[in-house]
């Protein structure tokens, strides 16, 4: 008889979560030495998490269509891995933009975003790394509280930062260029604030 193979959901989203963790702080230090021959070292270093973390989801995925009793919901697995895939993939994204659209230097608003990027990408870690544990939701609870805060925040620093590039930026090319990465910023904390408005939704369900 061909043995059950052992399958953590759990574990697997730790990993991702560890992975977006880590992007996000790659990109911080790019941000913060900023350079060409960085650059490209970063982003080569962040889509290889990019794709460590796609492989998980593809095999969370195959598991998942044939997993006769999964932990939690079907649907909430699956909606919890997508929007992790999320978080990644813009990560990622705004690394290529940078070299896609040519950016040469680092603004010194875009250092206050990162700064809440990283924070909400290690809070989403904390919610993930306490969603097996289901029957103590106030420790999930404290960490979607600070996501939250910090997709507030991050709000309206993008806000702040949008109104002084129109403002200041006097170039029109300068200024699409840096509002599109300001936007995949504000997307991407956006993107934090989802998954733990899910995994709220989530506990809802099992408490």
């Amino acid at each position: 008889m061909k043995k059950k193979e052992k399958y953590s959901y759990f574990e697997e989203f730790i990993k991702i979560a560890e992975h977006i963790e880590e992007s996000s702080n790659k990109l911080k230090e790019l941000m913060n030495n900023y350079n060409e021959e960085n650059l490209d070292k970063s982003i080569e270093e962040i889509h290889k998490l990019e794709h460590s973390s796609d492989r998980i989801v593809h095999k969370m995925r195959k598991f998942l269509i044939k997993d006769f009793l999964p932990p939690i919901e079907r649907e909430d697995i699956a909606v919890i891995v997508n929007k992790l895939d999320d978080i990644e993939d813009g990560i990622d994204e705004i690394a290529i933009d940078f070299k896609i659209i040519n950016i040469e230097y680092i603004k010194q608003d875009t250092l206050e975003i990162i700064d809440i990027l990283v924070k909400a990408t290690t809070a989403v870690k904390g919610i993930i790394e306490k969603l097996s544990d289901l029957k103590h939701p106030e420790l999930i609870e404290e960490k979607i509280v600070i996501v939250n805060k910090l997709e507030e925040q991050g709000d309206r620093v993008y806000e702040k930062i949008i109104s002084n590039l129109y403002k200041e930026e006097k170039d029109p090319i300068e200024l699409i260029k840096w509002v599109n990465i300001y936007k995949g910023f504000e997307e991407t904390i956006d993107s934090c604030e989802q998954i733990s408005d899910c995994i709220q939704d989530v506990i809802m369900k099992n408490s």
